[in-house]
């Protein structure tokens, strides 16, 4: 299940067995917020245990998806990226842009700043994400987390862009 050379920069070279490749999900990292909170620093460079956050997560997503794409402000090299589809409208205007941009019909949202995604978890939600569910999620203490979860691209790009078009911004609406 290794991806073809120079696909995605920074595979690891061993792969868990229980990784499956699926060609019919691209994956989006969400990094296209400001950083406020980090004096405008960007979080996927931030480095954890000698890695940044950025190549951590590629490890784990690069064997199972099509594609990685990334929301962020500035383009990031061997990767394609997509600016928010509303600027300053949130997580929802980057999920929005990679519904745009996707050439698959599965889209694994990922929020940029998780440095410790487990291909397990990734495993459970890309098991799920067939006929004839819509989105597959997690709950975080009871609430739907929508910066980790699976859409299909058809059927979600449209109400995404009608809830961006009616000011609706709470991503989480998404899974609820």
């Amino acid at each position: 299940h290794d991806a073809p050379a120079g696909r995605h920069r920074g595979l690891a070279r061993t792969v868990s067995p229980s990784a499956i490749r699926r060609d019919d999900v691209s994956a989006l990292i969400l990094a296209g917020g400001q950083a406020t909170r980090m004096g405008g620093r960007d979080k996927r460079m931030l480095v954890i245990e000698g890695r940044t956050i950025f190549e951590r997560q590629v490890d784990v997503l690069a064997p199972r998806v099509h594609e990685i794409v990334v929301s962020a402000r500035s383009p990031l090299a061997g990767y394609r990226t997509v600016r928010d589809a509303v600027p300053g409208a949130g997580p929802l205007a980057g999920i929005a842009a990679g519904l745009s941009a996707s050439t698959t019909s599965w889209l694994l949202v990922v929020a940029g700043d998780m440095p410790w995604l487990a291909g397990a978890l990734i495993d459970r939600l890309l098991a799920h994400a067939r006929d004839p569910v819509d989105a597959v999620g997690i709950r975080d203490r009871g609430r739907p987390e929508p910066l980790l979860c699976v859409l299909r691209v058809a059927r979600l790009r449209p109400e995404v862009e009608r809830r961006l078009a009616e000011g609706r911004l709470k991503a989480s609406e998404l899974l609820s």
